[in-house]
């Protein structure tokens, strides 16, 4: 999969299909004051290569339903539906029985929001693998791409709109300034006049912090995930730099305003979450162009080449699954057997590619 360092905002844009999740540093604000063709094109690609196999534990989620996801396999009823309905006996479950929320609300402990029991559910589900899901479907390997690392392969022959496999969320990236924005108060006396933006230093760091405070990311962790494996919050965001480990967020989804999913390349060998492996097969527009090509030919031409490109070769997306309980990685074209499974990042990932 391409890797890359996501502490630049990303630019919004109707082109926007699947977002790759960055850490927001600064406003929008920021990111129109930024020349687009430079964060779009001086990046070269940050290779990360086939990491072991690690051995991981599976949340301890006891439910009659799970057993019956392996035993209805065979009738016509789709793998997704069985897994939807799954995730929402397991959410009435933890609703029903709220002290099994609580390794979640021990990972709020060092900050003062009150979240309510339906989003700790929703936490807690997007941040588990569910045991013994019927999804052995793909493996990994070097990719077909020049210079992506691992890929994802499909080991059948999988029909358009069926279930490929998940997207793990090992650690779950909130940003909870969607849930907040009702609390900002726009009359804060202490609030900056940013009417004049040539008062505004949009590359200080005091100004990226406040944005970055006001913006309330957390990082939380999936209960399965050992706690020898978890990464500090700069790790999360910066990588490991002597270890040649990439950000976590290179591996990040979205699954709404609020929450992104996050794999961990080390812990592969499940295939029943494999979906972030799976590359953006025009990727090498973003790697290959030159400054010089991008100033003659121009951004939007640019952009738009790349959009046609990754949407004729993808033949996947990232879709949720049980309104955001999970998500999954859905065939959007008939994949044969041993064919690599592609979908597209879109361009808000390629804007913040960096080496």
């Amino acid at each position: 999969m391409y890797v890359a360092s996501f502490r630049h905002a990303t630019l919004a844009t109707p082109l926007r299909l699947v977002a790759m999740s960055p850490r927001c540093c600064c406003s929008l604000m920021t990111v129109a004051a930024i020349s687009a063709a430079s964060v779009f094109f001086c990046a070269s690609a940050f290779i990360l290569n086939p990491l072991p196999s690690a051995h991981h534990r599976t949340i301890s989620i006891h439910h009659s339903s799970i057993d019956s996801i392996n035993n209805d396999h065979s009738n016509n009823d789709s793998a997704a539906a069985q897994i939807s309905r799954t995730l929402q006996d397991i959410e009435k479950d933890l609703l029903a029985n709220p002290s099994k929320l609580q390794p979640i609300l021990e990972q709020h402990d060092d900050d003062d929001r009150e979240l309510t029991p339906n989003e700790l559910a929703k936490e807690t589900l997007l941040s588990t693998r569910l045991p013994n899901l019927p999804l052995n479907r793909t493996c990994t390997g070097p990719s077909t791409i020049e210079g992506a690392g691992r890929g994802l392969f499909a080991m059948e022959d999988i029909a358009k709109g069926e279930l490929i496999t998940c997207y793990p969320g090992d650690a779950l990236l909130c940003d909870y300034s969607e849930l907040e924005e009702e609390d900002f108060d726009e009359d804060d006396e202490e609030e900056e006049d940013f009417d004049d933006e040539e008062d505004i230093d949009f590359e200080d760091d005091d100004y990226c912090d406040e944005e970055a405070d006001y913006i309330e990311e957390v990082v939380l962790w999936g209960e399965h995930v050992d706690a020898t494996d978890r990464l500090e919050e700069d790790e999360v965001f910066d990588g490991i730099v002597d270890k040649d480990l990439p950000p976590l967020t290179s591996y990040a989804a979205t699954v709404d305003d609020v929450y992104s999913v996050m794999g961990m390349p080390i812990l592969d060998n499940n295939p029943a979450y494999y979906g972030h492996f799976a590359n953006d097969g025009a990727g090498h527009i973003a790697i290959q162009t030159g400054v010089a090509d991008a100033a003659r030919r121009g951004i939007e031409e640019i952009i738009s080449s790349y959009v046609s490109e990754s949407v004729e070769l993808s033949n996947a997306r990232h879709k949720p699954i049980a309104d955001g309980l999970h998500l999954g990685t859905f065939a959007s074209k008939d994949i044969k057997k041993g064919e690599e499974v592609m979908v597209t990042y879109g361009p808000d990932y390629w804007m913040t590619f960096e080496g």
